[in-house]
């Protein structure tokens, strides 16, 4: 019993001892007196010494591990100092909150934006970045213009960034990317780069085509004098002139023909010259010079024989001589149809002419330069149709032959024959009367043309020789 007491009290003293010397180094001396008379003041904890507040930086300062803060303030009983809460070595002021203001991204600055305006080499990377993926076709000139401008502003649309044409880092990173996306098709071409323009080509223009041109000198006139029988090149530039001026229609034939001579005629009269045919000096002097008029018609056409399917101002002349004389009630269209061909035959027909439907040199000559008969007078001169119908029993009722040749058909028969043969007639542009089958005084006369355009005797009798020419020879669809 006595050794455990003792035990115990031994204990208490090691304990107490360890306190005592653990409290020690918290117990500050005592100040030493200053002045006799005065209040010696002790403080309990050693003083904190008061420091200027810090000035505030955007990081939060890590704490010093060996900076004590202590739950009481320190100071003197009388005048004790309330120091400032503090977080590590930072004084946090009363009334001001810090803000973190995070500095400028340095990968961002102005000077490492590539914009427009710059010329280098890293310009002319981007640039043929650009190109392998598509969206650059100039030239890699290291110049950034509008063109290679309007190309990154493309890509970045492509490449879900900001399409502001300003390559910054976001830019730069997605180029040298693999996953870039690449130009799609392009709805409109992308204009040519303004810094290097092609040159225009120059476009002449083309002079325009006129059917005879006009003479680049004014021919010698001087002792000429071109009258009708004179050929040679100088009637050949006289006619082209003519021609120009609305005189003549057609070609050139290097010949004085009386259509020629009325050309000449119209041209004097239309200027104020003495209208005698002969192209002398004066005439031709006036002719050549740029005061000439115009003709208001044409005189006639040359070196043309026209034809059904020609087209052109010599047919539009044709036509309207044509319709002046009344063989022709169409329009004047220039365009040689079945209805010109026809008026033709008509007039040739009434003219004494061979009537092949075509515009000859004879027609054409006769037409324009000669004594004519109107289509008015032809009707006038014909053999008029009897008034009376004839009896039916005074006509030969005629039939083919079995041997198959032809029967000649005369005044007084009648029959499908004849009906056969006014058609063709008909057809051929000879026959104006009615198809009736009767062999009567308007068939004779159409026969009697016929044979007489074809060298045929002219008895208005259609024997084997006449229905041969005109069934097997110019119109075979009719036999």
């Amino acid at each position: 019993m006595i050794n455990r007491h003792t035990a115990k009290i031994a204990l208490l003293l090691c304990l107490a001892c360890a306190l005592c010397a653990l409290l020690s180094g918290c117990i500050v001396n005592p100040d030493e007196q200053s002045q006799t008379g005065t209040t010696t003041t002790w403080n309990r904890y050693t003083e904190i010494p008061v420091t200027e507040v810090p000035t505030i930086v955007p990081e939060t300062p890590t704490p010093d591990p060996n900076q004590q803060s202590w739950d009481e303030p320190t100071g003197s009983l009388e005048n004790p100092v309330t120091p400032s809460p503090t977080i590590g070595v930072a004084t946090i002021v009363p009334g001001v909150i810090p803000t973190d203001t995070p500095s400028p991204d340095p990968s961002a600055t102005e000077s490492t934006l590539i914009k427009r305006g710059e010329q280098s080499e890293r310009v002319r990377n981007i640039q043929e970045s650009l190109r392998r993926l598509g969206y650059f076709e100039g030239k890699a000139d290291g110049d950034f213009g509008e063109y290679t401008e309007n190309a990154v502003k493309e890509f970045q649309r492509m490449n879900k960034l900001t399409p502001d044409g300003v390559v910054g880092p976001s830019t730069l990173a997605r180029l040298g990317s693999s996953t870039a996306v690449t130009a799609g098709p392009k709805a409109t071409p992308t204009p040519k780069p303004t810094a290097t323009p092609r040159p225009t080509k120059k476009v002449t223009a083309t002079p325009k085509r006129t059917a005879t041109p006009r003479p680049t000198a004014t021919p010698k006139t001087s002792n000429v004098y071109l009258t009708l029988g004179n050929s040679g090149d100088k009637v050949r530039t006289m006619q082209s002139r003519l021609i120009e001026l609305g005189y003549l229609a057609g070609n050139t034939t290097g010949k004085v023909d009386s259509l020629t001579e009325q050309a000449i005629i119209a041209f004097q009269q239309r200027n104020n010259l003495d209208d005698d045919g002969i192209a002398g000096p004066g005439t031709l002097e006036k002719l050549y010079s740029k005061s000439a008029k115009k003709a208001h018609s044409v005189v006639g056409v040359i070196g043309n024989t026209l034809k059904q399917g020609d087209e052109g101002a010599a047919v539009r002349a044709l036509q309207s001589r044509l319709k002046s004389l009344g063989y022709l009630s169409g329009t004047v269209d220039g365009s040689y149809g079945s209805a010109t061909a026809d008026a033709v035959r008509a007039f040739q027909r009434a003219n004494n002419l061979s009537v092949d439907g075509k515009a000859g040199y004879s027609t054409v000559q006769k037409l324009f330069a000669g004594t004519v008969k109107t289509s008015a007078e032809a009707r006038a001169t014909r053999t008029p149709k009897p008034t009376t119908t004839p009896v039916p029993n005074t006509y030969i009722r005629v039939t083919a032959d079995p041997s198959g040749d032809y029967v000649t058909l005369e005044k007084g028969t009648m029959g499908s024959l004849v009906t056969k043969l006014q058609r063709a007639l008909r057809s051929a542009g000879y026959f104006r009367g009615t198809v009736d089958g009767y062999y009567g005084d308007d068939t004779v006369e159409a026969v009697k043309y016929f044979q007489r355009d074809k060298g045929l005797t002219q008895d208005g009798k259609a024997g084997p020789a006449t229905q041969r020419y005109l069934y097997e020879g110019d119109f075979p669809n009719e036999s």
